[in-house]
C-alpha cells in the first residue's frame, strides 16, 4: 500500500492554523479573515498545481475542488466583513 503524499497541503495549513489560534485569542474579526485567505490560498494552489504535486487538496475532481474552496473562502471573508461586534448596552 503506498500512502499518498500531501504536495504542497502544507503551505495552506498554517495560515488556517494561525486562523484558529487568532480565534482562540479572541480576534473574531481577525481570525475570519486570515481563514477566508486560506481557503483561497488552498483553492489557488489546487487550480495552478497539477493533481500529482497537489496531494492532501484534492478531494474531488479540479473543478469542484477550486469552486467550494474559493466559494467558502469568498463566503466567510462577505460574512466576517459583514459582522457587528460592537457591545450591546
Amino acid at each position: 500500500m503506498v500512502i499518498p503524499r500531501l504536495g504542497w497541503w502544507w503551505v495552506a495549513t498554517p495560515v488556517l492554523a494561525l486562523g484558529v489560534v487568532a480565534f482562540a485569542a479572541g480576534h473574531v474579526r481577525l481570525a475570519g479573515f486570515v481563514l477566508a485567505g486560506g481557503l483561497l490560498m488552498a483553492a489557488l494552489i489546487r487550480a495552478v498545481l497539477p493533481t500529482a504535486l497537489s496531494g492532501g487538496l484534492v478531494v474531488r475532481s479540479r473543478v469542484v475542488d477550486v469552486a467550494t474552496m474559493a466559494l467558502l473562502g469568498v463566503t466567510l471573508a462577505v460574512i466576517t466583513a459583514s459582522l457587528d461586534l460592537r457591545p450591546r448596552g
